[in-house]
């Protein structure tokens, strides 16, 4: 997954700061729009024509099972990688589902 620029100082802030709060929570928020924005932008184009999904469900979804198994600190030293991002995509389009396949045109 893409990562911010700004996350490469992120390391630095956490030390300093520890975990918690107001700058913990900022820090959640943008990592996690971060996530849902790459996982949006990886997904265009990706779905064949005729599959109707709602990605913007799937996206939110799979940043909050990122979010819930890693600590601020965890996300920036170590970003998830492509293969867990999309194990948990995975996990929530069953969850979300239905996938449906669209009638071809006529």
């Amino acid at each position: 997954m893409r990562t911010l620029p700004i996350l490469l100082a992120l390391p630095f802030i956490l030390t300093a700061c520890g975990e918690g709060g107001a700058i913990d929570a900022n820090l959640k928020s943008t990592i996690r729009q971060s996530v849902v924005a790459s996982c949006n932008a990886t997904a265009q184009g990706q779905i064949p024509e005729g599959v109707r999904i709602d990605v913007s469900a799937v996206c939110d979804c799979a940043a909050d099972k990122v979010m819930a198994e890693h600590s601020v600190q965890d996300l920036v030293s170590n970003p998830p990688t492509p293969s867990e991002a999309l194990d948990k995509v995975k996990a929530c389009v069953s969850e979300i589902g239905p996938v449906t396949i669209a009638p071809p045109a006529e």
